[in-house]
């Protein structure tokens, strides 16, 4: 079995921490509400662990980091998730050398950070 990077395990990636679980068992994402138990211990013995969650916020603080640009960064420096979320937007939506190369930035991300979760827990995947 393996678990693939498709679009909609892509959703789950954005939910809140343990909003979504995986089970080890037939490689499935699973909404937390949906689970059998609400004990963290009978989930984890059943073979399900918390699936990988990312945040707007990860992903952009990483991409201005990758920018390298001093000024924009200063701007986001202490900024709570929310405000940093939304003075991001901000300038995405002003200045083209912020916008320009976000997309693949992110998807490369993304990527990586799931990769490194699958190894992490052992967890055959494929990335399409």
């Amino acid at each position: 079995m393996q678990l693939i990077l498709s679009e909609e395990n892509l959703h789950h990636l954005w939910g809140s921490a343990t909003e979504y679980w995986f089970s080890r068992t037939d490689y499935t994402i699973h909404k937390y509400s949906d689970l059998p138990s609400e004990d963290h211990t009978v989930l984890v013995e059943h073979g399900f662990i918390p699936f990988l969650t990312i945040s707007n916020e990860e992903v952009i603080r990483a991409y201005m980091k990758s920018l390298d640009n001093p000024k924009l960064s200063d701007k986001l420096d202490g900024l709570s998730s929310e405000e940093c979320v939304e003075v991001f937007w901000k300038y995405f939506n002003a200045y083209d050398d912020v916008s320009s190369g976000f997309s693949e930035f992110e998807k490369k991300f993304v990527e990586k950070k799931f990769t490194e979760w699958c190894r992490e827990n052992a967890v055959e995947y494929k990335v399409i």
